[in-house]
């Protein structure tokens, strides 16, 4: 089957470029009518005579021929045929798309028309960059008040609910912090900055970092810049067994913060890794996942899965300052109901680290979504009941 899209000036011009390349047994998938232009999908069967010639030259050749060519022709042919169905499988999945495509914008119009308050929330998660199942449920479950406003408001308590926040009393909470997250998102770098926020407020004698980043070049020696320049003792534990016995060395501190390899979420050795270096079976070493803000929405989602199973008791997000949308973050926190601890938007020590709450963060991914939604998209765009956001 072959498919080809025509455009012309008039519908008469567009069908009579049909004939004249596809044949009058060409069939129409689909016209879209323009202020200035047309423009016709059509399709037709193509005939399938590449294995013929193998055949007709087998049955003329002489008798060592006849057997030479009776030994290579079935696999001639098979090569033919497979290619031709690769062939057709790719044209019925673009055939599909095209037809989810309509079929999406035709429910996108008709929804519209019966329940436009609904569809005006959805444009407003949706710019956000909420995930599309997040946002059919979010508008699913909000009764319509006949004021949109009222019901957004509604809307967002909703999505707050399942977005718990810690605030600022990580410091205060003290203990084993292990800091957990693929690499380069800025977990030694957070570490200092918490580091520089404990001695400013309680002094240096009870903090201490460990490092156990012994994957990737430079990461002690720059731990060990920030630890002189805020003149609190870094270790570095090279096994497990070594952090462990590091530990109970320093179980008089208030609060240790350590520093793990930045991993990849589809690394083979990360679960190992991960069992093997932070579980001493006490349960004392807690969790936090770092997660940079200009992440993919489907690669969190991925992060979440692999660093999921060590229960992070909170997140930090990263790089707030790189982000275009904060909508991802956002869904993964409210589908995890992951609290919030801190954010990050910048490089400097201890200065770009904040506590941040859900309204906070919500309030930014509403602004950005707002300039976001002003290029309006439409029907099939919205991809109406796909999930096309989650990327």
């Amino acid at each position: 089957m072959r498919i080809k899209r025509f455009v012309a000036d008039n519908m008469r011009q567009a069908m009579n470029m049909v004939r004249a390349e596809l044949g009058d047994d060409a069939v129409i998938m689909s016209t879209r009518q323009f202020d200035d232009h047309v423009e016709v999908t059509a399709a037709m069967d193509t005939d399938n005579t590449a294995a013929q010639p193998v055949k007709a030259e087998a049955s003329v050749s002489s008798a060592s021929n006849s057997q030479f060519s009776s030994h290579h022709a079935p696999t001639a042919v098979s090569n033919a045929s497979q290619t031709d169905i690769a062939q057709m499988y790719q044209e019925l999945k673009q055939m599909r798309a095209m037809m989810e495509q309509q079929l999406s914008g035709f429910a996108w119009q008709q929804v519209k028309v019966q329940e436009p308050d609904k569809v005006a929330l959805l444009k407003r998660l949706s710019a956000m960059g909420l995930g599309w199942d997040l946002c059919r449920s979010l508008v699913d479950v909000s009764s319509s008040s006949g004021d949109m406003e009222a019901d957004w408001r509604t809307l967002q308590a909703s999505l707050l609910a399942n977005m718990p926040t810690m605030q600022d009393s990580l410091l205060e909470m003290g203990g084993i912090l292990a800091f957990v997250g693929p690499t380069g998102v800025g977990k030694t770098t957070t570490i200092a900055k918490l580091a520089a926020r404990y001695a400013l407020r309680y002094g240096t004698a009870d903090c201490a970092m460990v490092t156990l980043d012994t994957y990737k070049i430079g990461a002690q020696e720059q731990l060990k810049i920030f630890a002189d320049l805020i003149g609190v003792n870094l270790y570095t534990a090279s096994t497990p067994s070594e952090f462990f016995r590091l530990l109970e060395r320093l179980a008089s501190k208030k609060l240790i913060l350590v520093d793990t390899a930045g991993l990849s979420q589809r690394d083979a050795r990360l679960q190992e890794y991960l069992a093997e270096s932070l579980d001493d079976g006490t349960g004392d070493i807690k969790p936090l996942l770092v997660l940079s803000a200009a992440t993919q929405l489907s690669v969190m989602r991925e992060i979440m899965m692999a660093f999921g199973k060590l229960k992070p008791m909170g997140c930090i997000l990263t790089k707030l300052d790189e982000a275009t949308l904060l909508g991802p973050a956002v869904t993964l926190l409210a589908e995890n109901r992951l609290p919030l601890v801190y954010c990050t938007n910048g490089q400097r020590v201890p200065e770009d680290l904040l506590p941040i709450t859900a309204r906070d963060l919500l309030d930014q991914a509403i602004a950005m979504g707002r300039v976001r939604g002003e290029t309006e998209l439409e029907g099939a765009h919205y991809g109406f009941g796909r999930e096309i956001t989650d990327v």
